[in-house]
């Protein structure tokens, strides 16, 4: 398979930062391709905040998104796939729902399907230390539907 050759992002520009609300920001990581990128919800509490999923863990979320230490916060996992706990390690406070409990405190490539991910699934690498890498089972292509390009 032909390797793919696409420039680096920059630490400081893997994560896009949306405020939608008083209390809610959308954070995404616009480098992945949509059909494969996590939408990242920071919800602002009155006494903590609570994190809904953490992204890939490509690049550090605590390291770039200044609004995720302001405050004691709470990392919700809503699945345990690659791309939406990437950096719940990052995080003291980490709850899944109780049958994934295992898998989040014990993730691997199989249990978390990482073992599928390929540079295909970015528009640009993410930055160094990161390796390319090329697996022998392909992602699966995105629905027809989707906007991202093939």
């Amino acid at each position: 398979m032909a390797k793919l050759l696409m420039d680096r992002a920059r630490p400081e520009d893997w994560y896009r930062i949306r405020r939608l609300g008083d209390d809610v920001t959308l954070i995404d990581e616009p480098w992945i391709h949509e059909y494969y990128r996590c939408n990242i919800w920071h919800v602002r509490g009155r006494d903590r905040d609570m994190l809904v999923d953490t992204g890939m863990g490509v690049v550090s979320l605590r390291g770039q998104v200044p609004l995720v230490t302001e405050r004691p916060l709470t990392a919700v996992a809503s699945h345990t796939h690659y791309d939406h706990i990437g950096c719940h390690h990052e995080f003291a406070d980490r709850v899944v729902h109780r049958d994934e409990a295992d898998l989040l405190a014990r993730p691997s490539r199989e249990n978390t399907l990482a073992e599928f991910v390929s540079d295909s699934i970015f528009d640009r690498l993410p930055p160094a230390p990161y390796l390319a890498t090329t697996y022998s089972v392909a992602m699966p292509r995105p629905p027809a539907s989707s906007a991202m390009a093939t």
